[in-house]
């Protein structure tokens, strides 16, 4: 199995393309279709506010069987929607909730309709708040949603999109920011700390103790008082262990924890080691995103035979316009 099938099979909503926001009217066109939106000629809104209104209505008013749009141009611009109308990005939690739904949309010759993508979102959302609704507290907010295709779907009759959300809920993770003398931990499978701590903190292991590590790169501006964060036009950054050689390591092949090669308690030293080949792995990647204006925005250290460290970064808006209640 090549590598791009394998981590489709490992992690569904990995692999799309990015794209920009698309303008989706002729300037004649577009302008008469402006000037029917009494929410698009206010002086404060942004062109990114403006485009996603524009989308937003479009898709709104669109009939069964109408209007197309390519489907990578859909996704891209209903993914960009559903941050805009739905998330406040400000807050980081490295106890972030996350939950995946995956649905078909029809595709003919590589189009879609925009009733199907209205009709995908407005089931998107109703699950979106039935879940926030769901979760325990007052202080809880979505902080991203990414609608993504998954790309073996895509010959046929009907794709499937799968939209991974995530949940800031302020829970206290009782462990601090940096590695100490106390972090031994079994490499995975939430066997919980090991060495003079056997037994300790069972359902955590060393990639969950090294995520909220990596946690600590997510640095985001403010956008300011009044003004709402949110994502857009994301991008996904990710390396498998075996494709990460690193004769150094503690595991002496790989520069991220492998089961294969792991001794079965990860010493302090151990995970300092992984700690630093993972933020200088961020540190890599946000260098190489800077460059189109994207910043880190969420980590993933996933756990399995391998484990593989993945990353996602996108452009930041900052926006007046209210939620989608």
């Amino acid at each position: 199995m090549n590598k791009k099938m394998k981590f489709v099979a490992t992690v569904a909503t990995l692999l799309v393309a990015a794209a920009g926001v698309i303008t989706f009217e002729a300037c004649n066109k577009k302008n008469e279709v402006v000037n029917n939106i009494p929410e698009l000629n206010v002086v404060e809104l942004s062109d990114m506010d403006k485009e996603m209104i524009l989308f937003g209505e479009k898709m709104k008013a669109a009939t069964k069987g109408g209007e197309t749009m390519p489907l990578e141009e859909a996704i891209r611009n209903l993914s960009n929607y559903e941050n805009f109308k739905m998330c406040d990005a400000s807050n980081y939690s490295a106890n972030m909730e996350r939950f995946t739904i995956e649905s078909e949309i029809p595709v003919i010759e590589g189009n879609v309709y925009l009733s199907d993508i209205n009709s995908l979102y407005e089931s998107n959302r109703k699950q979106i708040k039935d879940k926030l609704a769901s979760i325990e507290g007052d202080n809880k907010t979505i902080y991203s949603i990414y609608s993504r295709i998954e790309e073996n779907s895509k010959n046929g009759d009907d794709a499937t999109i799968v939209t991974r959300v995530n949940i800031y809920g302020p829970l206290p993770i009782g462990f601090g920011i940096d590695i100490t003398d106390g972090d031994y931990w079994c490499p995975i499978h939430d066997y919980g700390q090991c060495g003079p701590y056997y037994g300790q903190n069972i359902g955590m292991d060393a990639t969950d103790r090294l995520q909220q590590i990596a946690n600590t790169q997510i640095l985001l501006q403010n956008c300011g008082a009044g003004y709402r964060m949110f994502f857009y036009n994301d991008d996904i950054e990710y390396i498998y262990a075996s494709d990460w050689v690193d004769t150094n390591s503690p595991n002496g092949h790989y520069g991220l924890i492998h089961s294969t090669y792991e001794a079965s308690c990860l010493s302090p030293d151990d995970m300092r080691y992984y700690r630093d080949n993972i933020i200088d792995k961020l540190t890599e990647w946000r260098s190489q995103q800077a460059s189109s204006e994207r910043v880190l925005t969420f980590v993933w250290y996933i756990e399995g035979e391998e484990t593989i460290l993945y990353a996602e970064f996108a452009k930041i808006g900052c926006t007046l316009v209210g939620f989608d209640d």
